[in-house]
């Protein structure tokens, strides 16, 4: 799977582009401002976790603290 995110200039702009998106067989979903900050934060854990700078064990810790909170 592959995902393009695009960041529309105005309201009508982005409908369209959701529109043909569908029309052409992609699913399009709108994101929210905070769903975009999320998703930032998501994919710069994951690149913090797979850059090989924490060890094994605090990276255990770290995603175990991430779980309790």
């Amino acid at each position: 799977m592959e995902a393009i995110i695009l960041h529309g200039g105005s309201k009508s702009s982005t409908r369209l582009l959701v529109e043909l998106a569908r029309k052409l067989n992609f699913k399009a979903k709108k994101l929210s401002s905070d769903e975009i900050e999320e998703m930032g934060l998501i994919i710069s854990i994951h690149e913090g976790l797979d850059s090989g700078l924490l060890t094994d064990t605090e990276k255990e810790t770290f995603l175990k603290n991430m779980r309790d909170e």
